[in-house]
C-alpha cells in the first residue's frame, strides 16, 4: 500500500503534463487558423480558456500529491493545486 502513496501521484502528475501539452499544441495549431477567421470582438464572453479545467484538474493533483505526504496536508494541497491549475489554465487559450 506504500508503493500506492508514492506511485499513485507521479503517475498521475505525468499523465496530465502530457494532456497538458497536447492541448497546447493543438491550441496553437487552431488559434492560427482562428485567428484569421474570428474577429476578437465576437469571442469576448469570458470562456476563451480553459481556467475551470485546469482548477479541477489542479484540485485533484493537490490532494494525490498531499495524500502521498501526509493526511494533515489536504487543505494545502488542494488550495496550491487549484492556483496552479488555474494559472496553468488560464495560459492556454480554446
Amino acid at each position: 500500500m506504500e508503493i500506492l502513496r508514492i506511485i499513485f501521484p507521479l503517475l498521475t502528475t505525468c499523465l496530465a503534463v502530457v494532456y497538458v501539452i497536447y492541448l497546447a499544441k493543438k491550441n496553437r495549431e487552431l488559434n492560427a487558423e482562428e485567428n484569421e477567421a474570428v474577429d476578437k470582438e465576437e469571442k469576448d464572453d469570458g470562456s476563451d480558456n480553459y481556467m475551470a479545467e485546469g482548477m479541477s484538474i489542479g484540485m485533484c493533483l493537490g490532494i494525490a500529491w498531499s495524500m502521498a505526504l501526509g493526511d494533515d496536508n489536504i487543505a494545502i494541497g488542494i488550495s496550491i493545486g487549484m492556483m496552479l491549475g488555474m494559472a496553468i489554465g488560464m495560459s492556454i487559450k480554446k
